[in-house]
């Protein structure tokens, strides 16, 4: 009896173990960035485009980043850590201040996370983020990005994970100014004075 039962255990466990890798397998998110380089006269100008990355906000609803946000600048708060949504709450909090100073801004949030490290969680972590945001259209601006960080960063020149960014971009999606940290009306200022 005591046989039998561990053969059936030892047949049950790696099929168990294996039904359980190939969903997370199957439901494992991981972004790819597309890197513009700049060209010509403009090049001069910009120091760096927002890479092309298609990714899900917390509507489920598929957005590719930068294109789904021309025609208006935007600020692209970028948080890399959960215990930074504090940081990112301080501008979130200023967001009729924001749209009034900065005409026709958008304003949404990308925590970017390690797509290769927690990709397989990403139902699990979209799900507990969109438990805590019941607002649709908060949600709507919340926009996950599993992807490799390193490239992600480097691309835009942020220097580190143990801070936010608000990233100002024009139009077609070139950064125009980069601010680190908590909100402040000086540093708002500065990215207003940066796209006129």
């Amino acid at each position: 009896m005591g046989s039998s039962l561990i053969k059936r255990l030892g047949v049950a466990v790696p099929l168990l173990v294996g039904g359980v890798m190939c969903v997370s397998i199957a439901s494992c998110r991981y972004q790819e960035l597309g890197l513009r380089e700049t060209e010509g006269a403009r090049a001069a100008q910009i120091t760096a485009y927002f890479p092309q990355i298609t990714a899900k906000n917390l509507n489920n609803e598929e957005v590719t980043l930068p294109d789904d946000l021309a025609g208006n600048p935007a600020l692209v708060l970028v948080a890399f850590k959960q215990r930074q949504q504090i940081n990112v709450n301080t501008w979130l909090d200023q967001l009729e201040l924001i749209e009034s100073t900065i005409e026709g801004v958008r304003v949404i949030e990308t925590p970017t996370i390690s797509g290769k490290k927690w990709g397989w969680m990403a139902g699990f972590i979209d799900g507990g983020m969109r438990s805590g945001i019941p607002d649709p259209e908060a949600r709507a601006r919340t926009i996950t990005l599993y992807t490799d960080v390193g490239t992600f960063r480097q691309a835009l020149g942020l220097e580190s994970e143990d801070t936010i960014y608000g990233v100002l971009l024009d139009e077609q999606g070139a950064v125009v100014e980069i601010v680190e940290g908590d909100f402040d009306e000086n540093k708002l200022a500065d990215l207003a004075d940066s796209i006129e």
